[in-house]
């Protein structure tokens, strides 16, 4: 039997243990809970294992989920019309944002950019594409813009040089169509939507930043010659087949594909973004020996100049119970060295805001030139204005849409420039026209 001693020892060892145990448990469970969804693929599981976890690590009052959706643009899109989804929203463009802004679905940020600086943390323009008549519900993500990747070894080969203007680019493209090369290997099977990024390089590198802020702040219509040139141009190459071969594969293969082709040197060129890896599809272990590099999309004068746009930005969801919560976790996530982390573990593009050069020392040099040029270039008024991120919403999905349809012969140049132009119409009557920051 036990002694009155021990039973009272016992329970003195036991409450002491407790009293050891239920505050680290209690601590745990304290931690506020606050739920973001990524996408459920090899670049969403890099940024949870290291942004959304380095966060974890260092928060002391704040746990953040990740639940990772196979489809998360969409599941959003069903989720919000609900009332319901996460406390931290990913949004595909700033545009689709605004709009969300507009309905009432996303906490306003403007207190929040006082209390963490956020003004002095992004570039001058970045924070204008989140707001809606003053009020800022999102920050911009993934800085990007769009270049012309090439097969280094088949230019050299062949003796092609990189073109300065867009003349030299039709030129080049019918040489390389001559010796028995697709010029260009864009495929969007997979993404037909993407579709839009083609008419979107070519009217900015055609018509001049300048006149495209002419034409996205009204001064001039979309159905202006100079637009109606770039299409023409555009659709003559497209009906050459220097694109893929033609529209039937231009409209099927995968953009993996369409990598392979160009790594493979069946194909020269491939115009895409910078955010854009390569190196899987060139070398020893693609099976192939050669190299790649980049060159900016030409324009009609030859002056370097870039697109410049976002492809990703975050709110908060009106209906979260933790917005303060979720905005500390933001801004982390838009912090200078949780930014350089992303950038270089997931190759995934930074968001606009001051960084140091150091965030390159881990990146391809080729990558690190695109920003480089592109920095250097935006610095001196040398860029234009990305259609998923500067085009109102309506205008900017028909933009998607209606090429395809110039590409496949039922629509003409003319009839796409005054869908357009009615459309953007439209969101100048109603007010839908994204914030444009002045040049």
């Amino acid at each position: 039997m036990f002694s009155r001693n021990r039973v009272t020892f016992m329970v003195g060892l036991v409450s002491a243990l407790l009293l050891l145990i239920i505050p680290a448990s209690i601590s745990a469970q304290e931690k506020v809970q606050v739920t973001v969804w990524f996408n459920d693929d090899e670049l969403g599981q890099c940024v949870k294992d290291t942004v959304t976890a380095g966060f974890n690590a260092f928060s002391e009052t704040v746990e953040v989920n990740v639940e990772l959706q196979p489809n998360v643009n969409d599941t959003l899109r069903t989720a919000l019309a609900g009332g319901a989804g996460p406390d931290i929203i990913p949004v595909d463009s700033p545009s689709y944002g605004q709009e969300l802004g507009r309905a009432g679905l996303l906490v306003p940020l403007n207190d929040y950019v006082t209390q963490y600086g956020w003004d002095e943390r992004f570039v001058p323009w970045a924070l204008e594409l989140g707001r809606v008549e003053g009020e800022l519900y999102t920050l911009p993500d993934s800085l990007e813009t769009l270049v012309i990747w090439y097969n280094k070894t088949l230019f050299d080969d062949n003796g092609w040089e990189v073109p300065a203007t867009l003349a030299d680019l039709v030129t080049l493209s019918q040489t390389i169509a001559d010796a028995g090369v697709v010029p260009f290997s864009n495929g969007f099977g997979e993404c037909l939507d993407c579709m839009g990024s083609l008419p979107g390089a070519f009217i900015n590198h055609y018509a001049s930043g300048e006149v495209m802020y002419q034409a996205l702040t009204g001064e001039i219509p979309w159905t202006d010659p100079v637009f109606l040139e770039a299409i023409t141009l555009l659709n003559d190459m497209v009906q050459n087949s220097w694109f893929n071969g033609g529209t039937d594969r231009l409209f099927t293969d995968s953009f993996n594909t369409a990598h392979v082709t160009l790594g493979s040197g069946e194909a020269a060129m491939y115009l895409d973004g910078s955010w854009f890896n390569p190196d899987y599809v060139f070398g020893e272990d693609a099976g192939n020996a050669n190299d790649y590099d980049w060159f900016p999309i030409p324009t009609q004068d030859g002056e370097e100049m870039y697109v410049t746009g976002v492809g990703a930005a975050w709110g908060i969801n009106v209906t979260s119970e933790h917005p303060d919560e979720a905005a500390e976790y933001l801004d982390w996530a838009f912090s200078p060295d949780a930014q350089a982390e992303r950038f270089n573990n997931c190759n995934f593009a930074f968001a606009p805001i001051h960084i140091s050069e150091d965030v390159f020392a881990q990146a391809d040099p080729r990558t690190a030139r695109i920003y480089a040029a592109y920095g250097e270039a935006a610095a001196n008024g040398n860029y234009g204005y990305a259609n998923w991120a500067f085009f109102p919403a309506a205008m900017g999905t028909a933009f998607n849409e209606d090429i395809q349809e110039v590409f496949l012969g039922s629509m003409t140049p003319e009839a796409f420039l005054s869908h357009m132009q009615e459309l953007f119409t439209e969101a100048q009557a109603d007010g839908s026209l994204p914030p444009l920051p002045a040049r």
